[in-house]
């Protein structure tokens, strides 16, 4: 398969290859026409906690300790807080990220992760924050290629993983009302991390990008579908 080399970088972010997934018109909208789907609004509670979770995450870094919700998780007593901050600060930043650029594609694949943990023996897993008012807790089939995508990268750039991500669940507990706090508790939900796919949808992804011709819609995009009957009104 040969790629058109172009003068304007390609970058494939994991979310880029979570809307393929959902609809491939709608990716080719905004990759290669630059329209992206309508925003909802912000969730900006869930924002607000991840910021403080990185802050509270960081402070026990400093120290050498392991954050508690970690503590007595199965399979991670070997385990500890990856302690290169400077490092991590650029895998969190959304414009720079944790980011491979494959020279075969001339296009680059590129995430932000929350926080990462280093085994003794040397290998990473990425840490997501994930807040809820759920219930219960739902490990979904994008969380799981997130962590995929997160893998892939990092074995591209030379590092040893653990073949693991970890979720971190901050749960809105609701025992005791509300009383002008928002209590959480903390869970953790751990998948085991397959790369082996990834290539696979990174060159699918950036040869559709690069196409000329529109896919066609995934037949439950309700995005596409407002389109189309808007289109027929005003026919």
């Amino acid at each position: 398969m040969s790629f058109v080399r172009t003068s304007k970088l390609l970058k494939i972010s994991r979310a880029n290859i979570q809307l393929m997934k959902e609809c491939p018109r709608c990716f080719w909208l905004y990759k290669h026409k630059g329209i992206g789907r309508p925003q909802g609004y912000p969730y900006t509670l869930s924002i607000a906690v991840d910021q403080l979770l990185k802050h509270e995450f960081d402070e026990y870094r400093e120290r050498g300790e392991m954050h508690p919700v970690l503590v007595g998780f199965d399979g991670l007593a070997e385990a500890h807080l990856f302690s290169d901050q400077g490092q991590l600060q650029k895998w969190r930043n959304n414009f720079e990220g944790l980011k491979y650029h494959d020279e075969g594609l001339d296009a680059t694949l590129f995430g932000a992760v929350d926080d990462m943990l280093e085994f003794s023996d040397g290998s990473l897993a990425v840490i997501d924050y994930k807040s809820s008012g759920a219930k219960e807790i739902s490990v979904y089939d994008d969380y799981k290629m997130q962590m995929d995508v997160y893998t892939y990268i990092l074995e591209q750039l030379g590092y040893k993983t653990a073949r693991k991500g970890y979720f971190v669940f901050f749960q809105v507990d609701k025992t005791d009302g509300f009383r002008g706090r928002l209590p959480f508790r903390g869970e953790i939900r751990d998948v085991d991390a397959d790369p082996s796919y990834i290539y696979d949808l990174f060159a699918k992804a950036v040869t559709l990008a690069r196409s000329d011709n529109p896919p066609p819609s995934h037949a439950e995009c309700q995005y596409c579908m407002y389109a189309e009957h808007h289109k027929h009104i005003n026919e």
